[in-house]
């Protein structure tokens, strides 16, 4: 719908947004299908106009999900507190776990068992952005809040709600504290993406290190599925100019990943 405001009126504003809970026709990455129960998730496009912005496309992905992450990690801050930022009161027998980025595009939440083991956990949020010829770029991103275990798709997916967090009691985001715990959500990540792409115009290099601090992937083992049907493992050691993957293979030397699908190997 966003791509079609935008061709009908050019001058729309960056930061023009549209959002639903009732998502029918979603697209993910290679032209995957991606549909949630009403009233469980948000599905969200948001118009940036990065012309000038310190860093390539290829990291938008990753600034986006930068901003997811800042937005859902309070929900997930624990009884005894959490990151800094975080809100108070979100009250008794919330799980304290991170929220970060699987690489390339994907928000996931994990606890201690995951990292110890080098698992990403159960993934939350989907990203992809659409680049248009004029210029413009579409950030689609849709995030489970209120889905229970057996709503979701896959076992490797997860929401707020059947992972623990903060969702203010809430069953539907079509009730009053439903639609608090989204326009919550939606204000942080989408007013957090316009301020990195913002920031990565002045300073690219702390947009650099917030991305990385965020990465669940950089560190890990993990096995790259090439568009080539090539397999190869390693360990992820960072992110090269462009934000592309840098692979430490044991005896053949580092591979830069530009798109893949990446497998943590546990």
């Amino acid at each position: 719908m966003l791509r079609e405001l935008v061709g009908e009126d050019p001058a729309l504003p960056q930061g023009t947004l549209v959002a639903t809970a009732n998502q029918t026709a979603g697209r993910g990455r290679q032209g995957r299908e991606w549909v949630t129960p009403p009233g469980t998730a948000l599905s969200v496009s948001l118009l940036l106009r990065p012309r000038g912005a310190g860093l390539g496309l290829s990291w938008l992905p990753l600034i986006a999900g930068s901003a997811v992450t800042a937005a859902l990690q309070p929900l997930f801050r624990g009884d005894e507190g959490g990151d800094e930022g975080g809100d108070e009161g979100a009250g008794p027998g919330i799980a304290s776990k991170r929220v970060g980025v699987k690489w390339p595009n994907d928000v996931h939440v994990r606890d201690e068992d995951d990292a110890v083991a080098g698992r990403p956990g159960r993934k939350l949020c989907g990203i992809l952005c659409e680049a248009l010829p004029s210029g413009e770029v579409i950030v689609g991103f849709g995030i489970n809040l209120l889905q229970e275990e057996w709503q979701l798709p896959t076992d490797r997916a997860g929401s707020v709600r059947s992972e623990g967090g903060d969702t203010g009691g809430a069953e539907s985001l079509d009730s009053e504290r439903g639609a608090a715990v989204a326009d919550r959500v939606l204000a942080a990540a989408s007013t957090g993406m316009l301020s990195l792409v913002e920031r990565s115009r002045t300073d690219p290099d702390a947009v650099r290190t917030r991305v990385l601090r965020d990465s669940l992937t950089i560190g890990t083992e993990v096995r790259v599925h090439l568009p080539n049907g090539e397999i190869v493992d390693g360990r992820a050691v960072g992110l090269d100019p462009d934000g592309c993957l840098v692979v430490d293979r044991p005896t053949t030397g580092r591979l830069i990943v530009s798109a893949a699908d990446v497998e943590h190997l546990r």
